[in-house]
Parts: structure tokens; C-alpha cells; sequence
């Protein structure tokens, strides 16, 4: 009985190590087959019998499918010129593989390659989204950063842009489009304002009567009260200035004064805070009739708009130099300027001259970016338009140049990573796709 146990306990064992030998036979037999295809592919793939290459691949992957050889067939379709199979098998194995940093990388070299950058985006929000983002994925994308298409329609004139639109000039007549340069308003005006958050604009129709539009572009303010209207400011906070008879005030939306008093010439009321002109020199004003200032400066620089006070910041002329003050009059920083933009946003830096070149500032008076530019546009929306060697470009915050200098003039980012810029005595929009690629 002994025996028989013992010959029992053997056998077993035996059984066991014959199972476990021809198990690792049989995996030693499809690692060699696995090879084998592997093998053939690429020797296909190097003599360019590229059909036969993916057949054998599959035939690969059907025994162990992997991201690395997934990808090695995508950079063989690369490689002998099949840009369009790469596309497709690299969204197959994004697919596959959703969490593989390795299948987002090469997919977006693909797409770059192909200057499919809306694609480029998409796939990034994915990438992100999935926390499947790699040093090299992040570098391929900075090359794209600001990649831009431009819009078609043009424009002989253009201004800025305010509350989602910008007044445009097409043959002769003033209209206004959209964010993306696309006509909303027909062009049917002799001058046009801009639009502020009131939801109206100024404009002077072709008669020469001046009145306030709408966003539908139909008239919304009629002109009361006054002898004869030459001229409109901007209606901000329902407080608007206008030129009546030779001589300017405040008014409400029905044409009724706001406070006494009348003036050579007054901006429009932004932040409470306006400049007037009276008998040649300038002060500010408050949205209560109150004089902030009584420095007679010489001027006030303005913006498109017709504002003065923006950031909490005027720039002033003050015996042929241009100064930074608050609204109390007290000048900000030590230094004097040759000329000035104003601010346009509250993070954003004012475009200064200097010694003739134009340079950028804080809003405490600190020069944040040195003087060295033809021309420059204060910052909006992350960029500023400078001008160098004749041409116009854009700098970001830090002054590095990020969209070429190519063009013959440009204004100011709107919300959309939308601008227009001038190219061949016309205007047009720019589009950075990495705002408008859904």
C-alpha cells in the first residue's frame, strides 16, 4: 500500500512537471511566433512592401497587443509618406489605449503634420482630461501655441472692439461685425461708435443726424433736447457725453443734464471719471458735476473709444511731457513719458514712449517691458501689437515675440483670441486657434 502511494505521489509530480515544461515549450513557441511576425514586418516595412508589413503586424498583435507596436506600425505608415493611415491609426490606438501618454504624443505629431490644429486642441482637452500628458506631448503643443488662421472677409477701416462688436468701414459706409469679423450690423452709417455695455452705440447716419443703435442696428435713443448735435460720446452707465451748438455736457439716456455745466470738449465717463476741456487745458471730472482736478494740463490722452480714465490710471501733458496720475491728480511713479496708451485691462500693462521707442508700464509706474519698439498698443488679453523694423507683430507679458511681424498694422485682442490686423492696405481677422478650435 506504501509503494502504491509513492508511486502516486510521483506520477503526480511527474504530470505536473510535464505540464509546467509544456507550458513554457508552448509560450517559448509563441514568443518565437510572436517574433517571428514581428521579424517579417519589419523586413517588409524596410524594402516598403508596406501591405505585407501591416499584415504581419497583425498578425503580431493578435497574440499580444501592445501601445510600443501599435505605434511602430503608425511611425512605418509616417515614414513611407501614408499620412492619412497614420492619422487613422493613431485615433485607433488613442482609442485603445486612452490612458497612454505614448498614443496621444504620436497622434498629435500626426495631426501637426497634417496642420490639423483644431484636431490638435480636441485631442489636448482629451489628453488632460485623462491625466495622459507627457513631457513630449507638452512640447509638440507649445510649437502650436499660437498658430493662427485668418478669416476672409476685409475691411477698409476698422475700430476697436467693445461689448461683442466692432464698428467696420466697407465702401464708404461704417457697420459693425462680430468677435469673429463677420458682419452683424449693415454697413449704412456715415460714422460709427463703439458699443458698451449699455448695449448702444453712436453712430451718424447718412443724413448726418446723430442717434444711438441698438445691437439689432435699429435706432434706440433718439437726440432731445438739443439745438443741434455735432457730435456723441459713449453711453456708459447711462451717462453719455454730447456736442450740442459748439459746446459739450452730460446727459442721461432722454437727453436731460446730469449735472451744470458746459465745455470745450468732454470724454466719456468711464469708472465715474471723465476729462474736460475748458479754455484750452484739461482736469477731471466726477460723475457728480465735481471737478477732481484744477491742474490745467495741457492734454489728455485718449483711447479709440473717446475714454480717459481706465485702471484707475490718466495720462496727462504737462509742459511737453505726458505723466501717470490717479483720479486726485497725484502723479504715479517718477517717470515722464514722451507719449502714452492707456491701460485696457487690470493686469495688463500701458504702452509708453520713450527717448522715442515705445516700451510697456505697470500700473504703479514701474517699466515692465524697456523701450524698444516703432510703435505699440497697450496689452489686451494676455498680448500687446508692437511694431519693429516697419512691420507689426504681437509680444506676450513677458516681451516675447509670439505672432510673427508681418503686417502692416494691428489693434487689440478681443476676448475670443480674436484681432484684427492689416495686410495689403486691408483689414481682416486673425484667429488663434488655440481659442477657436470647437
Amino acid at each position: 500500500m506504501k509503494n502504491y502511494k509513492n508511486a502516486v505521489a510521483i506520477a503526480m509530480v511527474a504530470l505536473m512537471v510535464f505540464s509546467i515544461y509544456s507550458t513554457v515549450a508552448n509560450a517559448n513557441d509563441q514568443e518565437k511566433e510572436y517574433e517571428g511576425y514581428l521579424t517579417a514586418a519589419r523586413e517588409m516595412a524596410e524594402l516598403e512592401v508596406i501591405e505585407d508589413a501591416a499584415a504581419n503586424y497583425r498578425k503580431a498583435l493578435d497574440m499580444k497587443d501592445t501601445v510600443d507596436v501599435n505605434i511602430e506600425i503608425g511611425r512605418m505608415y509616417v515614414d513611407n509618406g501614408w499620412l492619412s493611415e497614420a492619422i487613422s491609426w493613431g485615433e485607433g490606438v488613442v482609442e485603445k489605449y486612452p490612458e497612454e501618454p505614448a498614443a496621444y504624443e504620436f497622434l498629435l505629431q500626426q495631426y501637426i503634420s497634417a496642420q490639423h490644429y483644431d484636431k490638435c486642441f480636441v485631442l489636448r482637452d482629451q489628453a488632460e482630461g485623462r491625466e495622459a500628458v507627457n513631457a513630449a506631448f507638452e512640447e509638440l503643443m507649445g510649437q502650436i501655441e499660437y498658430v493662427f488662421e485668418m478669416e476672409y472677409s476685409t475691411y477698409d477701416e476698422v475700430g476697436v472692439f467693445g461689448n461683442g462688436y466692432c464698428a467696420v468701414l466697407d465702401e464708404e459706409k461704417w457697420g459693425y461685425c462680430d468677435l469673429y469679423g463677420d458682419e452683424e450690423i449693415k454697413a449704412k452709417f456715415l460714422w460709427a461708435g463703439a458699443f458698451t455695455t449699455d448695449g448702444v452705440a453712436p453712430v451718424q447716419d447718412e443724413n448726418g443726424n446723430f442717434y444711438y443703435i441698438s445691437e439689432s442696428g435699429n435706432k434706440k435713443i433718439a437726440i432731445q433736447n438739443l439745438e443741434k448735435c455735432m457730435d456723441l460720446g459713449l453711453s456708459i452707465n447711462q451717462v453719455l457725453p454730447a456736442g450740442d451748438n459748439g459746446k459739450y455736457a452730460y446727459y442721461n439716456q432722454k437727453f436731460e443734464k446730469v449735472f451744470d455745466g458746459e465745455f470745450s470738449y468732454a470724454t466719456a465717463m468711464n469708472g465715474d471719471v471723465a476729462a474736460v476741456e475748458r479754455d484750452g487745458k484739461w482736469d477731471l471730472i466726477g460723475a457728480d458735476g465735481k471737478m477732481l482736478t484744477d491742474a490745467g494740463y495741457d492734454n489728455v490722452i485718449l483711447d479709440e473709444k473717446g475714454i480717459a480714465f481706465r485702471n484707475d490710471r490718466v495720462f496727462v501733458e504737462k509742459n511737453n511731457q505726458v505723466l501717470m496720475i490717479d483720479k486726485e491728480g497725484n502723479q504715479i511713479g517718477e517717470q515722464t513719458y514722451d507719449d502714452a496708451q492707456l491701460f485696457l485691462q487690470a493686469d495688463g500693462y500701458a504702452a509708453v514712449e520713450v527717448n522715442g521707442k515705445w516700451g510697456f508700464a505697470d500700473k504703479d509706474g514701474k517699466m515692465m517691458i524697456e523701450p524698444r519698439y516703432e510703435e505699440a498698443r497697450s496689452f489686451c488679453n494676455q498680448f500687446a501689437a508692437v511694431k519693429k523694423d516697419g512691420s507689426w507683430g504681437f509680444i506676450d507679458a513677458a516681451g516675447k515675440p509670439v505672432i510673427e511681424f508681418a503686417f502692416e498694422g494691428a489693434k487689440d485682442f478681443n476676448e475670443r483670441g480674436c484681432v484684427f490686423v492689416k495686410m495689403n492696405g486691408k483689414w481682416k481677422i486673425l484667429k488663434l486657434m488655440r481659442n477657436n478650435y470647437k
